[in-house]
């Protein structure tokens, strides 16, 4: 199913763990404190089981939306707050999942599959760059907030 998923969608690894494909750059653009940037853009993005989405952060509001597949948690934390919360990304509302959740620009993220996969899609505005995101070293994290060391060091990548 992955693999059908993958190639069916045209999806590429990505730096940040599973798969995604850009689907949407608008022609529209906007200027930001980094520079011109699309006012917003879309990906498919997908999480098969034993995979992860590393802590990254994007200093844009990045909404992520729910397609397809098992529910996925979401991991946000608040680096000046110390606040870390957990979302649900998936369709069972009744049970607590969302099927849209926002990331608001700048909060440090990572997320898991609960299930075989987790296909959703993500739409950042003003629109994603490579040089608008990063993703610090789970170390590094871990150092600033002990607190949540465990779980920063187990869903970041090496390096």
């Amino acid at each position: 199913m992955i693999d059908e998923l993958v190639r069916t969608l045209g999806l590429l690894p990505h730096p940040e763990g599973g798969f995604y494909r850009e689907t949407w750059r608008s022609s529209s653009r906007v200027e930001t404190p980094r520079g011109t940037r699309a006012l917003d853009t879309a990906i498919y993005y997908l999480l098969p089981r034993g995979s992860f989405a590393a802590w990254h952060r994007v200093t844009s509001n990045e909404l992520w939306h729910f397609y397809d597949g098992q529910a996925l948690t979401l991991y946000l934390l608040d680096e000046s707050t110390r606040q870390l919360e957990t979302v649900r990304l998936g369709r069972d509302v009744t049970r607590g999942e969302r099927p849209q959740v926002l990331i608001p620009a700048g909060i440090l993220q990572a997320a898991r599959p609960e299930g075989d996969y987790t296909l959703c899609g993500c739409t950042v505005s003003p629109g994603f760059d490579f040089a608008d995101w990063e993703m610090p070293r789970g170390e590094d994290l871990a150092v600033r907030h002990p607190e949540h060391a465990a779980l920063l060091r187990q869903l970041a990548h090496p390096g």
